[in-house]
């Protein structure tokens, strides 16, 4: 504590990789909701004298849009997969410096060289996850094991989804037997009049607070990231479960990034080196409860968490997922169909 105020008072300065750091600097994170808990950058304020603002994002194209546009400059981002792809496509991220990212030796094999950045040149993977369904057996007495629940009409008005185009179509493809990178014109219409019909059943589309209207009872059969859920789970396991459907899911790995708009890449790279600690990186998973690509901090999380299927999805849960894909002009197609789809 001495030793921090004396930092403090002094005006902190701190050396990364060639690079000063001073007190009044700051970083501007662009990150999903709850991804970053706040003692973990309070922390790292505490430890470089930059202060971080986090600005949230509910979906990848919200982000997408935002760095297109060009009139805000965030110098971390934290894009799912598809989205990585599509950015270094556009030549919007700059390539990572390795030698500045020393604890990127701390993540798990298994999570780097994904299709969407092979060489992880772009992008470190961050957490990983699978979309499916929270129920309420208090609610819905019948056993669910398929999307078919979010389009049966005796469900009117218990049903929540998320606010994401690729992820509703996800499960209007997977119900249709196609993969969630389809890019059939024809095949893509007949899914969003799937969506269409299915628009007058859902009682909100929520990208963000998706949990508590599970916890709250607002809705019974809630489609969402598995970490979000999963905490509602282990506050009361015999009312709530989570299912990833027989038909498959989506399995997405969200990234740290650095846009090519970024103003701040030394403190960037400094913030990135810092979230792969490995006592940040279990702090934030104790916090968050989404499965980290952290392997150096598995040691330090708790073995309650680590066993928790729904949290660390087992491989023949994942055997039935998709990575999402960047799909080109299908993708706009899509982002046309969902603007009309909400619009009803």
């Amino acid at each position: 504590m001495k030793t921090l105020f004396r930092l403090l008072l002094i005006g902190t300065i701190s050396i990364f990789a060639g690079t000063t750091f001073a007190a009044d600097q700051e970083l501007n994170l662009y990150s999903w909701s709850e991804y970053f808990p706040k003692p973990v950058l309070q922390g790292f304020t505490a430890k470089t004298g930059i202060k971080v603002n986090l600005i949230i994002f509910s979906s990848n194209e919200e982000l997408l849009e935002k760095i297109a546009s060009g009139v805000v400059s965030y110098d971390v981002i934290v894009p799912s997969d598809y989205a990585v792809e599509l950015l270094i496509a556009r030549k919007q991220l700059l390539v990572i410096d390795r030698a500045k990212i020393p604890n990127f030796k701390n993540l798990d094999p298994s999570q780097l060289k994904l299709p969407f950045d092979k060489e992880n040149q772009f992008s470190i993977p961050y957490f990983w996850g699978t979309s499916g369904l929270a129920i309420n057996r208090d609610v819905i007495k019948d056993p669910v094991d398929s999307w078919a629940v979010v389009f049966d009409p005796k469900y009117a008005g218990k049903i929540s989804m998320l606010n994401d185009a690729r992820e509703n179509f996800a499960v209007a493809l997977k119900m249709m037997g196609k993969s969630i990178n389809e890019t059939d014109p024809n095949t893509l219409k007949a899914a969003a009049q799937m969506l269409t019909k299915q628009t007058k059943l859902v009682k909100a589309y929520d990208s963000d607070s998706f949990d508590d209207k599970l916890r709250t009872g607002e809705a019974a059969i809630v489609q969402g990231f598995n970490g979000q859920l999963a905490k509602v789970i282990r506050e009361n396991k015999t009312k709530f479960y989570y299912v990833v459907p027989k038909e498959g899911a989506v399995h997405w790995v969200d990234n740290l990034a650095i846009p090519t708009v970024a103003k701040n890449t030394g403190a960037a790279h400094l913030f990135i080196n810092y979230i792969l600690e490995p006592q940040v990186g279990a702090d934030i998973v104790k916090t968050v409860g989404y499965a980290s690509a952290n392997a150096a901090a598995k040691p330090l999380i708790p073995a309650d968490i680590l066993n928790d299927a729904n949290i660390y999805a087992p491989e023949d849960v994942l055997k039935r997922c998709e990575i999402m894909a960047g799909i080109g002009k299908a993708g706009v197609q899509i982002d046309k169909l969902w603007t009309r789809i909400k619009a009803q």
